[in-house]
């Protein structure tokens, strides 16, 4: 199916510059072909843009005038457009509801209307699953665990008994909500050190529309809940601990570890391999750069960086200094040996 240029102006809210196409995809410069949609964000893809086939071109304000003989959806956030666009092409190609005859449905569970469950499914025993859900081969749903509404559980998703999602939660393959937080309690014996296992009786809750990547780990409270926040999106491999609690529209990219009492305020970016340690505070709309290692307080909007994380501008100065160490030891034994007389 295709749109118009004129019609995708209307939908994403851009200026149409040039013949009014029809553009029947949208994919990057170098592999759009005769009648797709492109996109460029910034002048260091100028280049390539002109070279590229594509029929019509995503561009800012500030780089329309780059190409003065193509058609241009012009609009002031490419990326955003690029999203809506590309929402209009996307044809997930999701299994038809019914339940396979390889699912293992335990009494008392209640499965919505036109929920699809896939073959090796397991429903535990009074969990419920709501309509037009997707469980996809090798999901596991634990004893009263509740799936939202419209979710889609990729393969061998596992919730453990009595956690909570809301509707349209998206959970990648091999993701693990539920399982017990690392909690030990230490005493040393005659045997030597021993590690005493501290029950987690706490669940976990998933807001709306939070969308979880593939083998991540979400732990649940030792008491009370671990609770995902609407709207957050958490990417692969990432590790949430007990009793941690995430705001409204995180995000939380590959590869972070957030220890267990954490908190992190709504609308805060973490960029991949961050660490945050037992009880650290993120404030609302605070920024934390890739590799950082958070512990105490991040105030509200702040940007930080590095291990242990200082305010971003800071850690650039030092990041500069850090490489000119090895030139300013030579100085500092040039100067040593001149105050000592030594040549």
């Amino acid at each position: 199916m295709g749109y118009r240029l004129s019609e995708l102006s209307e939908r994403i809210g851009a200026e149409l510059r040039g013949e009014d196409l029809e553009v029947e995809g949208v994919s990057a410069l170098e592999l759009a072909r005769e009648r797709e949609l492109s996109f460029v964000e910034s002048r260091a893809w100028l280049s390539t843009a002109r070279k590229t086939r594509a029929a019509a071109l995503l561009v800012p304000p500030e780089l329309a005038g780059e190409f003065p003989e193509r058609s241009l959806l012009v609009c002031p956030n490419v990326r955003v457009a690029l999203a809506r666009v590309a929402q209009l092409f996307w044809k997930p190609s999701h299994p038809a509801p019914g339940i396979s005859p390889l699912a293992v449905i335990e009494e008392g569970a209640e499965l919505g209307e036109g929920v699809s469950v896939g073959p090796w499914v397991y429903v535990g025993a009074g969990a419920r699953i709501g309509e037009g859900s997707m469980l996809y081969p090798g999901v596991f749903v634990g004893a009263g665990a509740e799936v939202g509404r419209r979710c889609v559980l990729y393969p061998y998703v596992v919730l453990y008994p009595g956690v909570r999602l809301g509707d349209e939660v998206v959970l990648h393959a091999g993701t693990v909500i539920g399982a017990d937080g690392f909690g030990y309690a230490q005493e040393w014996t005659r045997e030597g050190l021993k590690h005493l296992k501290i029950p987690h009786f706490g669940t976990v809750e998933i807001g709306e529309e939070v969308e979880i990547g593939a083998n991540a780990c979400v732990d649940r409270a030792t008491f009370g809940v671990t609770r995902i926040g609407a709207g957050t999106k958490i990417d692969n491999l990432t590790q949430i601990g007990h009793n941690v609690e995430i705001g409204e529209g995180a995000i939380i990219v590959a590869q972070c570890g957030v220890s267990g009492h954490a908190r992190v305020g709504r609308f805060v970016m973490m960029g991949g391999q961050v660490g945050l340690a037992p009880g650290a505070q993120i404030g609302e709309g605070a920024k934390i750069a890739a590799k950082s290692g958070v512990s105490g307080k991040i105030a509200p909007g702040e940007e930080v960086a590095g291990i242990p994380a200082i305010p971003v501008r800071v850690w650039r100065k030092a990041v500069v200094a850090f490489a000119k160490l090895p030139d300013m030891v030579k100085e500092l034994r040039k100067l040593k040996a001149l105050l000592g007389g030594k040549k």
